[in-house]
């Protein structure tokens, strides 16, 4: 049986970023449209400031206290490169986000060693690790286990370092609180409801009452408590190739909150191994191993490379509200196919990458809703014709582009300075001053254009000036009509063409664009409706 290190670092996001346990200070992020508390120190939470609080309300019980942004990436980068100082005692290491790491220190009673010297060598190794985190500046504790869930969750809640003896998580988990298990709040709250409090008196119930009650997520946080869930190793990180991570469940399920509970835990491992790597993810693939034996998958795309878990779990959530599962769900598997090297983007309101971000989530969204090929963006294209000036192109995903640093200084910034004398005379020139016409004002054009011309009856008077249009089965009178405009061009195809272009408000507000050519009238589109006067 393995046995695992996990030190616990209850200010490592405030640590990183300079504070103390002595500073009044939050780590806030935008949730939900407001500012909210993330992590806090020990000062803050004494005046009452708890997580998911707003930085406002935050602010009116502590006015002085300091405010610093959430850095996610930079913070999972400092955790990795934490985890690395565990390597001392095992080549397996691994980082727990948001605020723990973990090693594999060996096996429990290992050939020709006693369990008092096995006892005495992992206290030395709890010790020493101890003396290095402190070293870099950081609050722990510190935990051993034969699993490292028991150990996380003793160290998260449990008081001083500890080493647990090989099969004693159970026992060790008996006083700590039901939050020790991290359940969703849903279940959380049932429990408590129920007058459950502590680990113990989860365990002691029935596997049976458990799984009647609280679904897939209840039941392994039962099993843990009782120690009946697997211990599961540190993952392998391949240097190549699709990752893939992959769990059973205790009890088939089929309920969204239980799968997206697991699916959470497979992300946030994967996307690790991403940042390990300087990778991202374009796609996600989850499978759903069957009762029956089948297997079903969901497909994901990304609008953007990622390699946060938040982002890909809330597009899965919403996948997976119109996802039907054929049967109960007894493994789950996550596949990042192909990632791709990402060295991350600048968190900078200047940084260019940034303004597509909202947009091809968007578009991957649609994509894997409505299928490939059915989702474009509309370009400009170098025609006369209005119909022809634009095109349907099919969306494609963005390609990552890692941040490379400022950009250049632009060619202006190049060119060598004018002598103080040319600039004078500059100056004193009258025709220097001069700014030219003023910009071309760009013709007006309807919001909604006709894929194609639709021919129409239009009553014209003097100077051919239009009267009254015949559409939607009458004749429209206009209450105005401005025009023409003549657009014509590419005389030097067969394609050429000539029009006279009218905007004919009618007496309902609509405006309507309609042209002349060759004696015949066409609807080519719509303005949006101006307000009717009487």
């Amino acid at each position: 049986m393995m046995r695992f290190i996990v030190a616990h670092l209850p200010l490592f996001r405030l640590e990183r970023c300079g504070w103390s346990a002595h500073d009044a200070v939050v780590l806030a992020d935008d949730e939900r449209s407001a500012l909210r508390v993330c992590a806090l120190s020990p000062p803050a939470a004494a005046v009452g400031v708890v997580p998911g609080m707003t930085v406002a309300e935050a602010r009116a019980l502590l006015p002085a206290l300091a405010v610093e942004r959430l850095d996610e990436l930079g913070e999972h980068s400092d955790l990795i490169a934490l985890s690395e100082q565990l390597a001392r005692f095992s080549p397996v290491v691994g980082a727990l986000p948001p605020d723990a790491v973990v090693a594999e220190v060996g096996r429990s009673l290992p050939r020709g060693l006693s369990a008092e010297a096995q006892v005495a060598r992992e206290r030395s190794l709890v010790a020493e690790l101890r003396g290095r985190l402190e070293q870099l500046g950081h609050r722990c504790q510190i935990v051993i286990s034969d699993d490292p869930a028991v150990a996380l969750a003793l160290a998260t809640w449990g008081e001083g370092d500890a080493v647990v003896p090989p099969q004693g998580g159970p026992a060790a988990l008996a006083p700590l609180p039901l939050g020790a298990l991290a359940l969703p709040p849903a279940e959380l709250a049932l429990l408590t409801s129920l007058g459950l409090r502590r680990v113990g008196e989860l365990a002691a119930l029935s596997g049976s009452a458990v799984a009647g009650r609280l679904g897939a997520a209840g039941v392994a946080a039962h099993a843990l408590a009782q120690g009946a869930l697997p211990a599961l190793g540190l993952s392998a990180q391949a240097e190549a190739g699709p990752l893939i991570a992959h769990r059973d469940l205790p009890e088939p399920a089929t309920e969204q909150s239980a799968l997206l509970f697991v699916l959470n835990g497979l992300l946030r491992e994967l996307c690790m191994r991403l940042l390990a790597t300087a990778a991202a993810a374009q796609a996600v693939v989850v499978r759903f191993g069957l009762s029956d034996g089948a297997v079903q998958e969901l497909q994901l795309r990304l609008g953007r490379p990622s390699r946060d878990p938040g982002h890909m779990l809330r597009l899965l959530r919403a996948r997976m509200e119109r996802f039907q599962l054929l049967a109960p769900a007894e493994r789950l598997s996550v596949e990042l196919p192909e990632p791709q090297p990402f060295a991350g983007r600048q968190a900078d309101l200047l940084d260019p990458h940034r303004g597509g971000e909202a947009t091809a989530d968007v578009v991957a969204a649609l994509l894997d809703a409505m299928g490939p090929g059915s989702v474009g963006m509309p370009r400009l294209r170098d025609r006369h014709r209005p119909e022809q000036a634009w095109a349907l192109e099919a969306a494609q995903p963005l390609e990552p582009r890692p941040f490379s640093g400022p950009a250049e200084p632009g060619p202006r910034s190049r060119l060598p300075l004018r002598p103080a004398a040319l600039r004078e005379a500059e100056r004193r020139d009258p025709a220097a001053t001069w700014a030219g016409h003023a910009e071309a004002q760009a013709p007006n054009r309807p919001g909604l254009l006709l894929p194609t011309p639709v021919a129409i009856e239009v009553r014209t008077g003097r100077w051919g000036r239009p009267e009254a249009l015949h559409i939607e089965g009458r004749w429209q009178p206009l209450r105005a009509a401005q025009g023409p405009e003549r657009i014509a061009g590419e005389w030097w195809t067969e394609d050429r063409f000539e029009r006279s272009y009218w905007r004919c408000t009618i007496y309902d507000g609509r405006a309507a664009w309609v042209y002349q050519e060759d004696g015949r009238w066409a609807l080519h589109g719509w303005f949006e409706a101006e307000a009717a006067q009487g």
